[in-house]
């Protein structure tokens, strides 16, 4: 079952207005008789940049939770998972707002992601592995 990324409107700004920073620099750069790190960084920046926007999505498998954030993967065993609580954390995650679901797997390891429909995530994860405890 496969999740999008909630998407904060103040983080569509900050990703286009980037998009749009790097268009411009490289259409300038484009212009320039030697400018290799314009014309070879802003495309990359510009493509890691749309790939997050389009491509941050968690999948529930049958025994793991897959995180896409643009091309960084991530792969976590849904038995490893021994609790989960809402967030607002505003530090970086493979999240799109700040409504976030922090995930603790593993022996000290979390990660925060913002799936669209939150409540059926935490559903369908709870059914997959009956010891996930919620805590707020």
């Amino acid at each position: 079952m496969a999740f999008s990324s909630k998407k904060d409107w103040w983080m569509g700004i900050v990703i286009w207005t980037l998009i749009g920073l790097f268009g411009w620099v490289f259409y300038h750069s484009i212009q320039q008789p030697i400018d290799l790190l314009g014309i070879i960084l802003m495309p990359l920046m510009i493509y890691l940049l749309s790939a997050i926007w389009f491509h941050t999505q968690y999948k529930l498998e049958k025994e793991r939770l897959d995180i896409s954030y643009g091309p960084i993967k991530k792969s976590i065993h849904i038995q490893d998972i021994h609790s989960i609580r809402h967030t607002k954390n505003p530090f970086v995650a493979p999240a799109l707002s700040m409504n976030r679901v922090e995930i603790n797997y593993g022996k000290y390891k979390t990660i925060q992601i913002s799936p669209n429909d939150i409540n059926q995530f935490i559903l369908v994860l709870q059914k997959r592995n009956p010891q996930i405890q919620m805590k707020n």
